[in-house]
């Protein structure tokens, strides 16, 4: 073999290995995104996407926050929980714990956002639950916004096709290695 062949041969692998790499690399990532954010749901946790800035810097917007139900008389000062608005209960609220305090079978909570001037104050029956942030996946509730939509989901399912098709095609199509034998046959 020629020391033009084994040099081409020697950076073909090469680039295929860094090519490997770099796609195993970024399916990792991958996978782990979506193992942090679809295995909360498996546990009994709940993934939420943050919508305002209220809790910057802590939490910002486009942020997925993994919750966990409790006990309202489990919350501590400091935690950052979520509840529901007492103004419109269809909405969440996220903020952090400023003061707790329980009377006749009622917990009293006064929250407060990060970024916010103001308070709220609201209640909890005592035998009632709440949501507590157990962490926070940056930036992802932007692509689950977009994924939600019928273009999004028709992209997940499109895309990964037309990718694998394109990849046993190439393998179908793509012209076979010569060995050592047959270059040295055909020289």
């Amino acid at each position: 073999m020629s020391a033009i062949a084994v040099a081409a041969a020697g950076r073909r692998f090469t680039g295929r290995r860094i090519a490997s790499a770099a796609l195993w690399t970024v399916g990792g990532v991958a996978f782990g995104i979506c193992m942090a954010v679809t295995l909360p749901l498996l546990l009994g946790l709940k993934s939420l996407t943050v919508l305002s800035g209220s809790m910057s810097p802590t939490i910002q917007v486009g942020d997925i926050v993994v919750v966990k139900q409790m006990s309202a008389l489990e919350a501590r000062v400091g935690d950052v929980v979520t509840f529901r608005e007492p103004s419109d209960p269809g909405r969440l609220i996220t903020h952090r714990v400023r003061k707790i305090s329980v009377a006749d079978g009622v917990v009293s909570f006064e929250t407060k956002g990060d970024a916010n001037t103001s308070v709220e104050e609201w209640t909890v029956a005592s035998g009632g639950s709440i949501g507590v942030v157990l962490y926070r996946v940056p930036k992802l509730g932007y692509v689950l916004f977009h994924v939600r939509g019928p273009f999004g989901r028709l992209l997940l399912v499109v895309l990964p096709a037309l990718l694998l098709g394109g990849y046993e095609l190439w393998r179908i199509w793509r012209p076979e290695p010569t060995t050592t034998a047959e270059a040295t046959d055909a020289a």
